[in-house]
């Protein structure tokens, strides 16, 4: 959103192409939204292909659970800094990063057509999609636009559409066959707001504009209460509604398991969630201030330490605003933003699975929480991530970046001394 704010205060003309269902959601941004894809989106697209896109993996049960084995990931042990390093991967490991370029693969089937369309009659002089979504490149080698990748601020995602392997996942090549093509699996650009000490590196010869990450968690009316300082120190907890909807009740016992943890420290808890998980929590403890749908960058900078579910956003958010943070993640595949950022001394990272049921499990969040709001090299690092990702292009500088790519495309189509268009139009998907 920010980057499309930046297009149009250009003077550039933004359509955001995206399912249905995010209609919305865009609108609420202030962007134009051209939907693409089936009314029921992604989760009509999966049931029309006969897929069931939620976690695999077998669960443990009984004493051996602990209080994040209910979906504990089962695929043995993966390897540290897995991405950089894909041939540690397992066969099985291996299969369930390939099942997210599938399921980009299901939903880009449903979307290609609508999106086509739509650039064949609205002309847009560059594509700008996130890294899982695959209709994009489709129709860009269909109709001739140069593409620009926006990663989403998490590493580990570089390479979605060929699972880290030498080749694409078949899927993904199935959708060119489609119309004859030969897949591409190279934007033009990339586009990364995730700073470099926690990225991973890119493919050989990639141009790449670092862009500054600027949150964005959606509209909301300022409390009353977030303008009066805090009389004890503020910790955020949140989790993410489709975490919770894809991981069950395993994870909400690790949200209570914190909020209990939180009650035998000196600090003022808040939970930032929206509705719907705020109802699957129940009861809460009076202490707890509960903020639902207020933007997680309108809190965060009153917060001394924040706790989450190792989501990009939430991991980006905390980083950019200087908040150190411990991230609890699952399965392990995902866990890849808040290990990365740990590794920066930011923060701390548990894995559900690490974490025992009960009493014990709460000890080690109390534990894990009081090093974050005691230990001054963590506030330190934070800060240090903080600059680090403050350094990086503004959105604006970004644009001026793609004004120039655009313009040698443009020239490159139509040979030396063609006139330039003075607008530049962008879709992004």
């Amino acid at each position: 959103m920010p980057l499309g704010w930046a297009c149009q205060m250009a003077g550039h003309e933004v359509r955001v192409a995206a399912m249905p269902t995010m209609t919305p959601a865009i609108l609420e941004s202030g962007l134009a939204a051209a939907p693409v894809g089936p009314a029921g989106g992604p989760a009509e697209a999966f049931e029309k292909a006969g897929i069931d896109p939620r976690p695999q993996a077998r669960k443990k049960t009984g004493d051996d659970a602990g209080a994040g084995g209910g979906q504990q990931d089962t695929l043995g042990p993966w390897p540290q800094d897995w991405p950089a390093r894909p041939e540690l991967l397992t066969d099985a490991q291996r299969q369930a990063v390939s099942r997210i370029g599938l399921f980009a693969s299901v939903i880009a089937e449903s979307q290609i057509d609508d999106l086509v369309a739509l650039i064949r009659d609205w002309k847009p002089d560059l594509i700008v999609h996130d890294g899982t979504q695959f209709a994009a490149p489709v129709a860009a080698a269909l109709t001739g636009v140069p593409t620009a990748r926006y990663l989403l601020g998490t590493p580990g995602m570089l390479r979605v559409d060929t699972a880290y392997s030498a080749e694409p996942v078949p899927e993904y090549v199935r959708l060119f066959e489609k119309y004859g093509l030969e897949p591409r699996t190279e934007p033009t650009v990339w586009i990364d707001p995730c700073p470099q000490s926690i990225q991973y590196p890119y493919p050989a010869g990639a141009e790449v504009l670092p862009m500054r990450f600027v949150p964005y968690n959606g509209a909301a009316v300022l409390p009353d209460w977030l303008r009066e300082p805090p009389g004890r120190p503020r910790v955020c907890v949140t989790w993410g509604f489709t975490e919770a909807e894809l991981t069950g009740s395993g994870m909400l016992t690790v949200f209570r398991q914190t909020l209990d943890a939180l009650q035998g420290l000196d600090v003022e808890p808040v939970i930032v969630v929206n509705p719907k998980l705020r109802e699957l929590l129940g009861e809460l403890p009076d202490t707890v201030r509960t903020a639902m749908s207020v933007p997680l960058n309108l809190v965060l900078p009153t917060c001394a330490a924040a706790v989450h579910h190792g989501g990009a956003g939430t991991t980006m958010t905390a980083s950019a605003l200087g908040v150190p943070q411990l991230a609890i993640t699952t399965p392990p595949h995902y866990a890849l933003p808040g290990f990365r950022m740990a590794r920066t001394g930011a923060g701390r990272h548990l894995h559900a699975e690490e974490i025992p049921a009960g009493g014990a499990g709460i000890e080690l969040i109390r534990s894990e929480v009081a090093a974050l709001l005691t230990a001054p090299e963590h506030r330190a690092a934070a800060g240090r991530l903080r600059d680090e990702a403050a350094a990086r292009l503004s959105p604006a500088e970004v644009v001026s970046a793609l004004e120039r790519l655009v313009a040698r495309s443009v020239e490159a189509q139509a040979g030396p001394g063609a006139a330039r268009s003075e607008r530049t139009s962008s879709c992004a998907s």
